[in-house]
């Protein structure tokens, strides 16, 4: 048996008689002054788990946010570099090609005239191009603006391919020997 209950058995007496007259009285006058007591958790502490929630809350978007612009940077970045390479490529293409349409004009096939005429066609498709190079310029990750590039890109290859094509066709039925065996 420990100190306490060997107190408490000793004096057990005293533990059982009643308060002095006006006793409850007094306690519920003092419980009045003092500060009411809360239940459940204090509006402080809530306030102080909010914040720290609140915190949290900005640190992971900021961190979100600070990943996707350098992937959004990375991206960009590939996307300058696979435009510029098919640019590169397209360029070098419809120049060799309208090359070609200049050394076929100085054979005889088709005149010179006529490059002249397709060259200017091919810089009013230049005008519209700009158009879509400023557009570009403004949201370089628009892959509807990066796609069109390309496709302008494209359309013009295959219109300096086709008049390249017809040409040789021209250039092939004047060389064909046209006598007939049979006779």
């Amino acid at each position: 048996m420990d100190i306490w209950d060997k107190i408490v058995t000793e004096k057990r007496d005293e533990f059982e008689e009643e308060p002095d007259q006006g006793h409850f009285d007094r306690f519920a006058v003092k419980l009045k002054q003092s500060k009411p007591i809360r239940k459940g958790m204090h509006f402080t502490a809530f306030l102080k788990v909010a914040a720290v929630l609140i915190i949290i809350l900005i640190s992971a978007d900021l961190v979100i946010r600070f990943r996707d612009q350098k992937t959004d940077a990375k991206q960009a970045q590939v996307i300058k570099t696979d435009l510029g390479e098919a640019t590169f490529y397209y360029t070098r293409k419809i120049n060799s090609g309208i090359r070609d349409l200049e050394k076929m004009a100085g054979e005889g096939i088709g005149s010179k005239k006529e490059i002249v005429q397709i060259k200017h066609e091919l810089s009013e498709m230049d005008s519209l191009f700009v158009n879509l190079q400023h557009e570009y310029t403004a949201n370089p990750n628009d892959e509807r603006i990066i796609n069109a590039m390309i496709e302008y890109y494209q359309t013009k290859l295959d219109i300096v391919n086709t008049i390249k094509t017809d040409l040789e066709n021209v250039k092939n039925l004047k060389r064909e020997d046209h006598e007939n065996p049979e006779i």
